[in-house]
Protein backbone atom coordinates (compact mmCIF):
# COMPACT_ATOMS: atom_id res chain seq x y z
CA UNK A 1 0.00 0.00 0.00
CA UNK A 2 2.33 2.02 1.17
CA UNK A 3 3.53 4.99 -1.43
CA UNK A 4 4.30 6.54 2.36
CA UNK A 5 6.86 3.74 3.84
CA UNK A 6 8.25 4.23 0.16
CA UNK A 7 8.77 8.15 0.81
CA UNK A 8 10.80 7.16 3.70
CA UNK A 9 12.78 4.78 2.05
CA UNK A 10 13.76 6.63 -0.63
CA UNK A 11 14.52 9.84 1.49
CA UNK A 12 16.71 7.28 3.90
CA UNK A 13 18.48 6.20 0.69
CA UNK A 14 18.98 9.42 -0.35
CA UNK A 15 20.24 10.55 2.70
CA UNK A 16 22.85 7.87 2.30
CA UNK A 17 23.54 8.61 -1.14
CA UNK A 18 25.06 11.40 -0.62
CA UNK A 19 27.45 9.59 1.66
CA UNK A 20 28.43 7.13 -1.11
CA UNK A 21 28.15 8.95 -3.62
CA UNK A 22 25.58 6.88 -5.61
CA UNK A 23 22.47 8.06 -6.67
CA UNK A 24 19.30 5.92 -5.60
CA UNK A 25 16.96 4.73 -8.05
CA UNK A 26 14.51 6.77 -9.66
CA UNK A 27 11.28 6.25 -8.02
CA UNK A 28 8.82 4.75 -10.96
CA UNK A 29 5.45 7.00 -11.38
CA UNK A 30 2.04 6.69 -12.62
CA UNK A 31 -0.59 9.61 -12.21
CA UNK A 32 -3.45 9.25 -9.08
CA UNK A 33 -6.06 8.79 -10.57
CA UNK A 34 -9.58 8.83 -9.02
CA UNK A 35 -9.87 5.06 -9.63
CA UNK A 36 -6.70 4.71 -8.18
CA UNK A 37 -7.07 7.00 -5.39
CA UNK A 38 -10.52 5.04 -4.55
CA UNK A 39 -8.72 1.89 -4.64
CA UNK A 40 -6.25 3.01 -2.45
CA UNK A 41 -8.97 4.65 0.31
CA UNK A 42 -10.90 1.35 0.23
CA UNK A 43 -8.28 -0.69 1.13
CA UNK A 44 -7.14 2.08 4.25
CA UNK A 45 -10.27 2.09 5.33
CA UNK A 46 -10.83 -2.13 5.93
CA UNK A 47 -7.35 -1.78 6.95
CA UNK A 48 -8.79 1.14 10.05
CA UNK A 49 -11.98 -0.89 10.26
CA UNK A 50 -10.10 -3.99 11.55
CA UNK A 51 -7.82 -1.80 14.39
CA UNK A 52 -7.89 -1.82 17.78
CA UNK A 53 -9.21 1.37 19.11
CA UNK A 54 -5.72 2.11 20.92
CA UNK A 55 -4.08 1.86 17.19
CA UNK A 56 -6.33 4.22 16.05
CA UNK A 57 -3.90 7.06 17.71
CA UNK A 58 -0.86 5.25 16.56
CA UNK A 59 -2.06 5.75 12.99
CA UNK A 60 -3.23 9.05 13.31
CA UNK A 61 0.36 9.99 14.69
CA UNK A 62 1.98 8.26 12.20
CA UNK A 63 0.34 10.31 8.88
CA UNK A 64 1.19 13.52 10.53
CA UNK A 65 4.69 13.21 10.70
CA UNK A 66 4.17 11.76 6.94
CA UNK A 67 2.07 14.42 6.35
CA UNK A 68 4.95 16.54 7.58
CA UNK A 69 7.71 15.04 5.46
CA UNK A 70 5.44 15.40 2.77
CA UNK A 71 5.24 18.81 2.81
CA UNK A 72 8.79 19.52 3.65
CA UNK A 73 9.29 17.45 0.28
CA UNK A 74 6.82 19.72 -1.89
CA UNK A 75 9.41 22.84 -1.18
CA UNK A 76 12.60 21.39 -1.77
CA UNK A 77 13.74 20.38 -5.49
CA UNK A 78 15.79 17.29 -4.67
CA UNK A 79 13.30 16.31 -2.38
CA UNK A 80 10.84 16.24 -5.24
CA UNK A 81 13.48 14.43 -7.53
CA UNK A 82 13.78 11.46 -4.91
CA UNK A 83 10.19 11.00 -5.00
CA UNK A 84 9.04 11.42 -8.00
CA UNK A 85 9.09 14.88 -9.37
CA UNK A 86 6.13 17.35 -7.76
CA UNK A 87 2.97 16.02 -9.16
CA UNK A 88 4.26 12.60 -7.37
CA UNK A 89 4.43 14.89 -4.47
CA UNK A 90 1.34 16.42 -5.10
CA UNK A 91 -0.44 13.23 -5.46
CA UNK A 92 1.32 11.83 -1.91
CA UNK A 93 0.33 14.26 -0.61
CA UNK A 94 -3.17 14.62 -1.72
CA UNK A 95 -3.89 10.62 -0.49
CA UNK A 96 -2.58 11.20 2.93
CA UNK A 97 -5.03 14.01 3.49
CA UNK A 98 -7.43 11.58 2.46
CA UNK A 99 -6.53 9.15 5.07
CA UNK A 100 -5.95 11.51 7.73
CA UNK A 101 -9.82 12.31 6.87
CA UNK A 102 -10.75 8.38 6.97
CA UNK A 103 -8.72 7.62 10.23
CA UNK A 104 -10.52 10.90 11.93
CA UNK A 105 -13.95 9.42 10.68
CA UNK A 106 -13.05 5.97 12.37
CA UNK A 107 -11.74 7.71 15.58
CA UNK A 108 -15.43 9.91 15.34
CA UNK A 109 -17.33 6.62 14.74
CA UNK A 110 -15.65 5.39 18.04
CA UNK A 111 -16.01 8.17 19.85
CA UNK A 112 -11.83 8.40 20.05
CA UNK A 113 -10.02 11.77 19.47
CA UNK A 114 -6.91 12.14 17.70
CA UNK A 115 -5.18 12.95 20.97
CA UNK A 116 -1.15 14.20 21.24
CA UNK A 117 1.61 12.10 20.64
CA UNK A 118 2.42 9.69 23.37
CA UNK A 119 5.13 7.41 21.99
CA UNK A 120 7.72 7.42 19.51
CA UNK A 121 6.67 5.64 16.12
CA UNK A 122 8.44 3.54 13.90
CA UNK A 123 9.25 5.09 10.37
CA UNK A 124 8.27 2.70 8.53
CA UNK A 125 5.49 0.80 9.93
CA UNK A 126 1.04 1.63 9.88
CA UNK A 127 -0.58 0.85 13.08
CA UNK A 128 -1.15 -2.68 11.55
CA UNK A 129 2.43 -2.97 10.79
CA UNK A 130 3.81 -2.29 14.23
CA UNK A 131 5.75 -4.98 15.20
CA UNK A 132 8.58 -3.48 18.11
CA UNK A 133 6.91 -4.94 21.19
CA UNK A 134 7.75 -1.75 23.34
CA UNK A 135 6.73 0.88 20.97
CA UNK A 136 3.16 -1.28 21.02
CA UNK A 137 3.50 -1.56 24.79
CA UNK A 138 3.66 2.19 24.78
CA UNK A 139 0.99 2.82 22.63
CA UNK A 140 -1.59 0.58 24.66
CA UNK A 141 -1.54 -1.84 21.81
CA UNK A 142 -2.07 -4.99 22.95
CA UNK A 143 0.47 -7.66 21.66
CA UNK A 144 -3.00 -9.73 20.92
CA UNK A 145 -4.40 -6.73 19.05
CA UNK A 146 -4.42 -8.09 15.15
CA UNK A 147 -2.51 -6.69 12.80
CA UNK A 148 -5.09 -6.54 9.72
CA UNK A 149 -3.92 -6.84 6.15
Amino acid sequence: MSYLREIMVRLRERSGASDSGHEPLAVPYSPLTERVLEEHLQTYRERLQACSDAMLPYEWAWLEDHLATLQLSSGQQAMQNVLGGPQRVADLLRETRCFQAEVRGELSRRGLEPGNRTAPLAAQEHAWELSNPAIRQEWGIEPADPLPG
